[in-house]
C-alpha cells in the first residue's frame, strides 16, 4: 500500500490498510445483512470488502468499484469471484446497468474524499445520492485532520442527504478517522 501511496496518493489515499475497528465501524447500523445489492467503492486493499462478504447476504448484489488497476488486481486476487469494476465512481449508473441493478440499498466507500477536487467531490457525491434507493445508506469515512477540502465534503455531505450521523473518532485507526453514516 505504501509504494501505491507513493506513486499516486489522490487514487490510493492512505499508507496503509484502515483498521478492523474502522472496517466495523464502516458497517454499523446499516442495515447490511438486509441488503438486496451494495456497492463499494475504493476498496483499496479490502478492509471494508471482507466485512461485507461476512455480513451481507448470501444472495446479495455486491460489486466494487476501483480506479487503481493495480490495486483490483491485487483485491482480485485476494478475494476470488470478486465483481471488481475498474473505473470512476462517477460512472456508476452505467456500472450497475451493466448488471442490472436498478438501485443500491448500501453504497461503502473507501474513497480519500480529501484529497479529491472539490469538483470531482460532488460529482461523485451526486452520482452514489442517485444510485440509492430512498432510505438506502451511504457510508464513508474521514480522517480527523480538517483540512480545507475535508471541511467542504463534511458540508456537502449534510446538504446532499437528510439524514447524518457520524461515528465517535475511532483512534486504533492510522490516522485515527470518524463515520459518516448518510440515509437517502
Amino acid at each position: 500500500m505504501l509504494l501505491h501511496y507513493i506513486k499516486n496518493p489522490k487514487t490510493t489515499g492512505a499508507v496503509c490498510s484502515s483498521s478492523k475497528q474502522l472496517s466495523r465501524a464502516m458497517l454499523k447500523n446499516i442495515e447490511i445483512e438486509n441488503a438486496e445489492n451494495i456497492i463499494e467503492i475504493g476498496p483499496g486493499l479490502g478492509a471494508f470488502t471482507r466485512y461485507i462478504i461476512n455480513n451481507k447476504k448470501q444472495n446479495s448484489n455486491f460489486f466494487a468499484v476501483e480506479i487503481n488497476s493495480k490495486i483490483a488486481n491485487n483485491l482480485h486476487k485476494k478475494f476470488h469471484g470478486l465483481d471488481i469494476e475498474i473505473g470512476s465512481a462517477k460512472f456508476l449508473e452505467s456500472m450497475m446497468k451493466k448488471r442490472n441493478m436498478q438501485y443500491a440499498d448500501i453504497i461503502v466507500s473507501g474513497i480519500p474524499w480529501a484529497l479529491l477536487s472539490i469538483k470531482e467531490q460532488s460529482v461523485i457525491l451526486r452520482s452514489i445520492y442517485k444510485a440509492l434507493k430512498p432510505g438506502g445508506y451511504f457510508t464513508t469515512f474521514a480522517y480527523i485532520i480538517p483540512t480545507p477540502h475535508a471541511k467542504w465534503f463534511k458540508k456537502r455531505v449534510f446538504h446532499t442527504f437528510g439524514d447524518v450521523k457520524t461515528s465517535n473518532i475511532i483512534w486504533q485507526n492510522i490516522p485515527p478517522a470518524f463515520v459518516y453514516y448518510c440515509k437517502k
